[in-house]
């Protein structure tokens, strides 16, 4: 008898401990009871979101969750072809609480059929759902920017082409315009070199102004010259990044001005209109990049007057809204927006938004990396020295740029936006294996991690004979796609 009391009275004081502590326990429906009004927050890049579209490939987004209460997530499909990095946590609101990022991955899809969830996001009662859709490879419509990303993975630019200016020659000769800077004309033959060597992509830098009349229209040649060359890309199976390149920069008509943004802004629509218009038909191998280093009024290439930033990203917006309103293919087409200079320092990251657009997944951010300075020469350190003191790469060398990529890493992850290294560097008269070793660190240092791919900036496959000029330095870059 006293045993059976003993047991009455130990179930009797924990169904009184229960009580008191019933604020922080689950419901029968497996919710936590909450004073007050539960607030849950879903967003992307900044954005309210309600749907996510991924492609047939194998890839992520990084959602910020902000709730004032204990969350839990869940899917209504459970076959495991989404993953989901956390399924609960705290409330992340209050004294030193920070957002909480979840990031929601896709296996491949192959050629099945388009699958689709629901996520719910719960909060004490509060919900946010989100739809997640999959298309099989027969059924996407169009590559988006983390597929794109991928698939370009290492590439190269067709550099001091079709992008050089000066007062010397006749802009309307376009041979003259062409090799002005010392490059021969472009030709099927080396595109389809660099595809050969294993590149996938080329970068196509082009200045406009010279090439434009009185009424800001693009002169006819200079378009069928540049529409030839974007074709010798196509051609040899290599996407395509066509952008409008030192209309920017020192002296360049299309800056980061705020007080002149409608004059700038009105120009601006009208050139992106018509190369929007005249490579419409084009398909997903060919992506727009809107500018290339902006830079503000007075051409600062530390840090812009007070409105800088904000007219770089008015401008930004101003080209995605252009691009999309030529409707056909350019109404899902892959475009390119850089960051102010096109650095890629935590300054210029934090300071650059994310346009807003009509379609999911197909923006990508472009930063230009010649870290270490030393390295690529971008100081002019070594321009006086013997070849035997060429520097190596080192540890130090790897720290310095493993640190600019982390930033890159976790910018691409808090946006869920893939980015684009579009230019890159080592010196010529490094040794070919030190540089080898250059090109497998940048290219192979995010892999695993976030989205990035890395186009190099200078003579890899020579112009006239079409022989790779540095092999080892060829093959280190290109383990960027093999990992």
């Amino acid at each position: 008898m006293k045993y059976i009391a003993s047991i009455n009275r130990l179930m009797l004081i924990a169904g009184l401990l229960a009580s008191s502590l019933m604020v922080g326990s689950c419901s029968d429906d497996d919710e936590m009871v909450f004073e007050g009004t539960p607030e849950i927050s879903v967003t992307k890049a900044g954005n309210v979101v309600d749907a996510i579209d991924f492609g047939s490939y194998s890839e992520s987004v990084m959602l910020t969750l902000e709730s004032n209460a204990p969350w839990t997530i869940s899917c209504s499909d459970n076959s495991g072809w989404l993953q989901l990095s956390n399924i609960s946590g705290d409330p992340t609101t209050g004294v030193n609480k920070k957002p909480r990022y979840i990031k929601l991955s896709v296996s491949p899809i192959g050629e099945s059929d388009t699958r689709t969830c629901t996520v719910t996001f719960s909060a004490a009662g509060a919900v946010r759902n989100i739809t997640v859709t999959q298309r099989g490879v027969n059924e996407s419509v169009w590559e988006n920017s983390f597929a794109a990303n991928r698939n370009m993975g290492v590439g190269i630019n067709l550099y001091n082409t079709l992008d050089a200016v000066g007062d010397w020659f006749d802009p309307d000769d376009i041979v003259a315009c062409e090799t002005c800077w010392g490059q021969p004309l472009a030709t099927q033959g080396w595109f389809d070199a660099v595809a050969a060597s294993g590149f996938r992509a080329v970068r196509v830098p082009v200045t406009w102004w010279l090439h434009m009349d009185e009424n800001d229209v693009v002169k006819e040649p200079w378009m069928n010259r540049v529409e030839e060359v974007v074709n010798y890309a196509l051609n040899a199976g290599l996407y395509c990044i066509l952008n409008v390149h030192h209309d920017t920069g020192d002296g360049g008509w299309l800056c980061a001005d705020k007080a002149n943004i409608e004059t700038i802004s009105a120009r601006y629509v009208k050139l992106w209109t018509q190369i929007a218009n005249r490579f419409n038909k084009y398909d997903h191998k060919l992506l727009f990049e809107g500018y290339n280093e902006m830079l503000d009024e007075k051409n600062s290439w530390v840090e812009p007057s007070a409105d800088g930033y904000e007219a770089l990203n008015m401008i930004a917006q101003t080209f995605v809204n252009t691009v999309r309103a030529t409707g056909g293919n350019n109404e899902h087409r892959n475009l390119i927006v850089n960051t102010y200079g096109g650095g890629g320092s935590a300054t210029r990251l934090n300071n650059m938004a994310i346009p807003k657009d009509q379609v999911p997944g197909h923006l990508l951010v472009q930063v230009h990396n010649y870290t270490p300075a030393r390295f690529s020469n971008l100081d002019g350190s070594l321009n006086d020295l013997d070849d035997k003191d060429m520097p190596a790469w080192s540890k130090e060398f790897e720290k310095e740029l493993g640190d600019e990529l982390e930033l890159l890493i976790a910018f691409s992850n808090k946006h869920g936006i893939p980015v684009v290294i579009g230019e890159c560097g080592a010196y010529d008269r490094i040794p070919d294996a030190e540089k080898a070793k250059y090109g497998e660190f940048i290219s192979t240092y995010s892999h695993g991690r976030a989205s990035v791919s890395v186009f190099f900036w200078g003579q890899l496959i020579d112009r006239t004979n079409y022989n790779e000029l540095y092999p080892l330095f060829i093959d280190g870059l290109l383990k960027g796609l093999n990992n």
